[in-house]
């Protein structure tokens, strides 16, 4: 039995360092012995004795292989030397490693000749960073079906804040990735762990931005025990008995095609009593501010729409009254004397309900638009500058006409007697898949804003965790909105006050800068071709192989470990869509999948 420089044996060694290439602080390469079968992602470990005594370990990462023969010069070398032919030439096999760490923290490169070892037991804990992790969460499983951890103190706010998931639409499982970490964190003993003492009290919301898939996360997935490996990948995550999201809320907005008075929901796939619809009362519109996030365009500077939408925002506020008897909705009526011009105080003011014929009644977004018309477009043509704050006519009338089209698209969400998003279970799943692109926006404004605002002065926990996909819509690159301007603020300020960002897009590029540059952890699935070049924090191999990743595979990038590391998570034991449900009718999965189709071929 042979005997290598760093005192290990054949028995379990993997190859020893080449001494034909350099071997540096950051990467070196393994001669791979006889039979031996290295695979990309493989954590190893290279061991050498300094002069003073001190063992030192190198811990690394597969990144590359290759196989060659050494004295074949010309490619037809190949058979005569495979074949013993007329020409000596040896099989050689060997792989890339990029260095992760060193214990003890020396910067020396490996030893050419010593032996190199798969790094199991404490060896692989410390390729990890476990040593060095105060609060691990099991994130998912590299090649060998291990568990990989993300400490959690890079995510909640402690160290560092937000995730960020990048990759092709249907085939980077982000949103099913960004359940999965939900999961971890609210249906396993370690993430419960981690929350802590206020984790009954933690609240996460997730957008639902495709077909009615997301409105099934609390019942069993059928697909599941047909999964092989799904049950040993859970398992080893320290998941015995994989299963739905036990505490859900499910919202979904209020049909279009309601009448007043209407709560009723186009949902197809779940009972009526399943899911909550959701809308704002006209006294919500009002003093939440929400008409900044009607107008998409307001913070254009090459426009005054900001001071207007500003102007009004404040005006409204000055001229709201509760009308008598009916609950949430507003009178519009001249302020008292000597009301303040500022926001905050304006909402201070308590006012007495008023009736209908004292004023304007504000019931429906329509009632909102005919109060205005004759504010903005006088027959007269003079403006009322209470309202219009000194803008030129064509700004005013652009004002308007902006809001004439947002009848239709938002006008359904503010309604009397309607049922705002309420955080009181610890998942609360919001549709928004069947709205305009702008109603959209207006949702997800609405309910970060004042997720956001409520967590000011009232410190870091419990934590708020939003789940949000299409980022790029919400905070493109380019450009400027309410909106974009909210989540930079998020992504800043966030991690302090407890409010955490799982956002995820196609492409980090076209996301803007400021929030993926704040988001501590990212993870990586199935990149566009062209896209890879965005993704500088991935090894050119890993760049490459991006664009080839099946689904499920991903690249989990964290502060502590210098390297990122492919992982895979395990299929859900939650439902992702109506076919997994085995609740759900074969009549209605046939129609989702029919609509299904039918936007395909749009």
């Amino acid at each position: 039995m042979a005997i290598h420089p760093n005192g290990a044996d054949d028995s379990d060694v993997l190859g020893v360092v080449d001494g034909s290439a350099d071997s540096t602080t950051r990467e070196f390469a393994i001669v791979l012995g006889e039979n031996q079968v290295v695979q990309l992602d493989e954590l190893v470990v290279t061991s050498q004795t300094l002069p003073d005594g001190t063992e030192l370990h190198h811990y690394g990462i597969v990144t590359e292989g290759r196989n060659s023969i050494e004295g074949a010069e010309f490619a037809s070398d190949t058979e005569r030397i495979t074949r013993g032919m007329t020409m000596p030439g040896l099989m050689s096999s060997s792989v890339d490693v990029s260095v992760l760490r060193t214990v003890p923290e020396l910067w020396l490169p490996p030893k050419p000749g010593a032996a190199v070892k798969r790094a199991s037991g404490s060896h692989r804990q410390n390729a990890l960073f476990l040593d060095q992790m105060e609060q691990p969460l099991p994130i998912g499983v590299d090649q060998s079906g291990l568990p990989v951890f993300a400490d959690f103190s890079f995510i909640n706010g402690e160290k560092g804040g937000h995730i960020s998931i990048s990759g092709i639409s249907g085939v980077a499982t982000k949103t099913s990735f960004g359940l999965f970490f939900l999961y971890m964190l609210f249906e396993t003993e370690a993430g419960r762990a981690l929350l802590g003492k206020s984790g009954p009290l933690v609240r996460a919301i997730v957008f639902n931005v495709k077909g009615e898939d997301l409105l099934h996360i609390d019942r069993p997935n059928a697909r599941y025990e047909s999964k092989a490996g799904a049950g040993e990948q859970w398992a080893a995550l320290g998941v015995a008995e994989p299963g739905p999201f036990e505490r859900v809320r499910l919202y979904a907005p209020r049909s279009q095609s309601s009448t007043a008075g209407s709560l009723a929901t186009d949902i197809s796939s779940r009972d009526t009593g399943d899911v909550v619809a959701y809308a704002w009362t006209p006294l919500q519109f009002i003093r939440q501010g929400l008409l900044r996030y009607c107008l998409p365009e307001a913070d254009d500077p090459r426009n005054q729409l900001s001071f207007v939408e500003q102007r009004v925002r404040v005006q409204l506020a000055r001229w709201a009254y509760p009308l008598e008897n009916e609950d949430g909705a507003v009178l519009l009526a001249p302020p008292p004397d000597g009301s303040s011009f500022n926001m905050d105080r304006v909402l201070l003011e308590k006012r007495p309900p008023r009736k209908a014929a004292e004023g304007h009644p504000f019931r429906s977004f329509s009632d909102l638009i005919d109060f205005l018309t004759p504010l903005f477009a006088p027959e007269d043509g003079a403006l009322d500058n209470h309202w219009a704050a000194g803008v030129q006519m064509g700004t005013a009338l652009a004002f308007l006409r902006r809001l004439y089209a947002q009848a239709p698209r938002i006008g359904h969400l503010v309604a009397v007697g309607a049922s705002e998003v309420q955080l009181d279970e610890p998942v609360s799943v919001v549709d928004i898949h069947s709205l305009h692109d702008d109603a959209q926006r207006f949702v997800v404004g609405a309910l970060v804003s004042r997720i956001f605002e409520e967590k000011q002065g009232q410190g870091r926990e419990p934590l708020r965790f939003i789940v949000l996909d299409e980022l790029n819509k919400y905070a493109p690159r380019e450009g400027r909105s309410p909106i974009k301007e909210l989540l930079v603020d998020v992504a800043a300020r966030g991690r302090s006050l407890g409010v955490i960002l799982v956002g995820a897009q196609q492409s980090a590029t076209t996301v803007e800068p400021t929030i993926v540059s704040n988001a501590a952890v990212s993870v990586v699935g199935r990149l566009a071709s062209g896209e890879v070049e965005g993704y500088k924090f991935l090894s050119p191999e890993l760049r490459e192989r991006a664009t080839r990743f099946l689904p499920g595979l991903m690249v989990l990038d964290q502060p502590l470990i210098p390297a990122p590391i492919p992982i895979r998570f395990p299929f859900p034991g939650f439902s992702t869509s109506t076919a997994e449900d085995t609740g759900v009718s074969k009549d209605v999965k046939a129609k989702q999948q029919a609509d299904a189709f039918e936007r395909l071929k749009k």
